[in-house]
């Protein structure tokens, strides 16, 4: 059972903002797993209610398949009515190239649900522009120092340890004022890990 409590405490609801719990089958965990053809399996997430039966859903999906995934939960919340208008103008274009013989968008057509996850992930769909700081190989004393250094510009909303490191989040702030000595990458609309679904 994942445990989604911190989650529930991070993420803020309302209106169109919704988040997504993405299961991700990573080519470097996974022997014989291009990152082509690694599967992702996304579950939009409307309400704190939903993260715990959301992600119970994504870890038995997950068990339809050999490889090894990590869960993830998206950074920044996403605008569904954004996602939507957006669609929209794809599919006009997808419309369109299809009546000048693009026989390519045929396959959009049958995956719709699909082509909308991937318009809600997408940056245009965004609600919000929190940071995901994801430090590699780092220790406990890492990312406290980075946490010490990051509080004098922003306040920081989460922090999650990783197979590799650690994921802070922060809310927005000019990082190019952030002086320290800790390395990391900078991800402006990141998705912060969650836990293994090891079925």
């Amino acid at each position: 059972m994942v445990d989604m409590e911190p989650f529930g405490e991070y993420c803020e609801f309302g209106g169109d903002r919704v988040y997504l719990l993405v299961a991700l089958a990573r080519a470097k965990e996974n022997e014989g797993t291009t990152s082509n053809s690694a599967p992702a399996i996304r579950k939009v997430v409307e309400d704190g209610d939903e993260l715990g039966r959301k992600a119970a859903e994504l870890d038995h999906a997950a068990r339809r398949f050999d490889e090894r995934f990590r869960l993830y939960l998206t950074a920044n919340a996403r605008d569904a009515l954004k996602a939507t208008f957006e669609l929209r103008r794809s599919m006009d274009d997808w419309l369109e190239g299809r009546i000048h013989g693009d026989e390519g968008v045929r396959a959009k057509f049958k995956r719709v649900d699909s082509e909308f996850l991937s318009t809600l992930q997408s940056d245009a769909c965004r609600d919000e522009t929190n940071f995901v700081f994801d430090l590699d190989d780092a220790t406990a004393a890492d990312r406290d120092a980075l946490i010490d250094d990051l509080r004098s510009h922003t306040e920081v909303a989460l922090t999650r340890e990783t197979p590799n490191g650690y994921h802070v989040v922060t809310e927005p702030f000019d990082y190019n004022e952030l002086a320290t000595d800790i390395e990391y990458e900078l991800k402006t609309d990141g998705m912060v890990f969650v836990s293994y679904l090891d079925g």
